[in-house]
């Protein structure tokens, strides 16, 4: 399947959808780079939790922060949505890595937010920017009622996600081991029923999904011992959540089935 005709299956699948797709593919390695539509800037749900882990790492290798560092569990940090922390009693301990671990694997919301007031939201965006992702911003907590209401949201676009995690698996966003300690949080991801539906099993899988309303995303490092590449694949307003959910994943399957056909 050359570039051409990989296009016009993910234009079918986009049609099957509904709604909008965007599609950035990048080599890492004996792979290809793809674009489609990946400049449109989309609410970008849980997928904002990438540049956050990896904010936190630059911290940590600047000794700003330590990964052994205890933090308490108190009910004003417990929000909605995803995850375990809120469920537990109030008093727990956990440290930054168990909090990281935590925000990535199964996307914990009282997680991620502990984790922003600890990091501080301009931190995130001027390291973003400083990387070159002008897009992506972070501008609010998970669940955070009253910004969501003056308008502001957590947005991305699938390519500079995609240049992201091409950053992280070349050692180029938090520097040496903490690039690779993030790789190794995205690979015990619990949710691999979007890019890795289709997958072979023996296809390795660092991903991150998100979710809100009427957008469905994932990203990720797919790798084999042949080849190595960075995908991005969101919606926005599909017919409903289960088409998005097939949407990626025969969207993931088809660049997977180019590229080993290259």
């Amino acid at each position: 399947m050359n570039n051409r005709d990989l296009r016009q299956r993910i234009a079918e699948i986009a049609a099957d959808c509904g709604g909008t797709v965007c599609v950035a593919v990048r080599n890492i390695r004996n792979a290809l780079d793809l674009s489609i539509n990946d400049d449109i800037v989309v609410s970008s749900a849980s997928i904002i939790k990438v540049p956050i882990i990896v904010e936190a790492m630059r911290q940590v290798a600047a000794g700003k922060l330590s990964l052994d560092t205890l933090y308490e569990l108190r009910d004003e940090h417990r929000v909605r949505g995803s995850g375990v922390m809120r469920y537990l009693h109030t008093g727990t301990l956990l440290n930054l890595k168990d909090l990281l671990t935590l925000m990535i694997i199964v996307s914990d919301n009282t997680a991620t937010n502990m984790i922003i007031d600890l990091l501080d939201v301009q931190n995130v965006n001027s390291t973003m920017r400083a990387l070159g992702l002008t897009k992506t911003r972070l501008q609010r907590k998970m669940y955070d009622w009253e910004a969501i209401e003056r308008g502001l949201d957590n947005v991305c676009t699938a390519s500079e996600i995609a240049d992201l995690l091409v950053m992280i698996a070349r050692n180029e966003a938090a520097g040496g081991d903490w690039d690779q300690m993030i790789l190794d949080i995205l690979h015990q991801q619990q949710d691999t029923t979007r890019l890795g539906m289709f997958l072979p099993e023996e296809v390795r899988l660092a991903n991150k999904t998100g979710s809100h309303r009427n957008v469905f995303h994932d990203c990720g490092v797919v790798s084999t011992d042949d080849f190595s590449y960075a995908v991005s694949v969101f919606t926005e307003g599909a017919y409903s959540p289960g088409d998005a959910q097939v949407g990626i994943a025969r969207v993931s399957r088809a660049i997977y089935d180019a590229i080993i056909n290259l």
